[in-house]
């Protein structure tokens, strides 16, 4: 039996805990264990900007972070610090939906220097797709999904995305406001022992004054026996 867990490190981070090693995926502070940054949002690379530790990324990500690290690779997998890599691009929610784009509007009149800081951080950073990421170690499979399932993910794209993760121990999918229900029902689609779905942008919308709704949306409409997983909080699995 292998030792696994997942901790929730606030944000759109995570820490993962397998067969004896520990990894953190997009930390939101500096780490002291290796790291690996799936996105160029702000949140993200937070972490990677602030540590100086072993990272893992996308070519292009490391070198806008001006930081020396192991490349991720998308066709072939990757080996960090004993764990084994394979990364995914996924297409995300549109950036704005309407009803989203008159949200951050408002959001921006009430705090303009927020928002500016905002927009030219975004304008700054390289346009590379945010990745799915299975990980391996010691017979140990895991895949974290960030938000890959949403509502305008197409069927086939979705039963890529499965058939691609394979058969899991554990399956951590994220979720965004609008997209709690079409989360739930997607993360069925995966063959994992355990499913979870983590609140990775819940505490990034209330910085910016934008609605959220509780995690158990998504829960109502995922399979018998999903877990949630909310910033700060911890689970174990057993893995065979």
């Amino acid at each position: 039996m292998i030792d696994l867990g997942l901790q929730h490190l606030g944000q759109s981070g995570l820490r993962l805990r397998m067969g004896g090693g520990t990894l953190a995926v997009d930390a939101p502070t500096a780490v002291d264990t290796p790291l690996v940054v799936t996105w160029t949002e702000r949140e993200r690379v937070a972490g990677a900007l602030a540590g100086k530790g072993a990272l893992a990324a996308a070519p292009r990500v490391l070198g806008w972070l001006g930081r020396a690290g192991t490349v991720i690779g998308e066709g072939w997998p990757t080996s960090f610090h004993g764990f084994l890599l394979r990364a995914r691009p996924f297409t995300p929610i549109p950036y704005a939906t309407a009803p989203e784009a008159l949200r951050k509007v408002w959001s921006a009149v009430r705090a303009p220097p927020r928002a500016i800081g905002r927009v030219v951080f975004t304008l700054g950073r390289p346009e590379t797709p945010p990745l799915a990421l299975t990980i391996e170690r010691e017979g140990c499979r895991v895949a974290l999904i960030s938000q890959a399932l949403h509502r305008f993910l197409r069927p086939h794209d979705l039963a890529a995305l499965a058939g691609w993760a394979g058969h899991l121990d554990l399956v951590v999918a994220g979720t965004d406001y609008d997209d709690e229900a079409a989360t739930g029902a997607m993360i069925g689609a995966f063959d994992a022992r355990v499913r979870v779905i983590a609140d990775l942008t819940g505490s990034i919308r209330r910085t910016l004054g934008l609605p959220v709704r509780p995690l158990s949306v998504a829960l109502a409409a995922a399979p018998p026996g999903t877990r949630l997983l909310e910033a700060g909080d911890g689970l174990e699995v057993e893995a065979t």
